[in-house]
């Protein structure tokens, strides 16, 4: 895994809006919602929109593109990502919060941990077994994952 570094940069003169970006940026980003890539934390802007305007309604991209005054695009992107993390779903064409704040959303994701480390515990097991039965002689072990779907 490769080691990586979380910066914060706070800019003299931001208000309290501003700073509450940052916050959620630096949320995102050590939950891993945010790519590198993303230097201006354009996700953590939308992410903030939907929870200061639709955290009960659904809302649709162009509304949110025009709410947070970031392109449609870019939007959709991030809501995809957001809904592949499972804190958005799509409710035909509008994007509906699963989560209703902050705190919420890293307790989904703290969930969402939990059940990846119980299934890698239980793949662990699996291969600790496979290794002790291949050293028995003509014994034959089979592994296989199957995928399932997120909360």
């Amino acid at each position: 895994m490769a080691n990586t570094k979380t910066q914060l940069i706070v800019r003299k003169g931001g208000g309290a809006e501003e700073q509450e970006l940052v916050e959620l940026a630096k949320l995102c980003r050590m939950m891993k919602l945010m790519s590198e890539r993303d230097t201006d934390a354009t996700l953590a802007q939308v992410l903030k929109t939907m929870l200061e305007h639709s955290r009960s309604q659904p809302v649709g991209g162009s509304e949110l593109s025009k709410m947070s005054g970031l392109n449609r695009i870019t939007v959709i992107h991030h809501m995809k990502r957001l809904e592949s993390a499972g804190f958005v779903r799509r409710q035909e064409t509008k994007y509906v919060l699963r989560v209703q704040s902050a705190e919420e959303m890293l307790l989904e994701f703290r969930k969402e941990m939990e059940r990846e480390f119980e299934q890698m515990d239980e793949l662990a097991r699996e291969i600790d077994r496979f290794f002790d039965e291949e050293s028995r002689p003509g014994a034959r072990v089979e592994i296989r994952r199957v995928r399932e779907k997120k909360f």
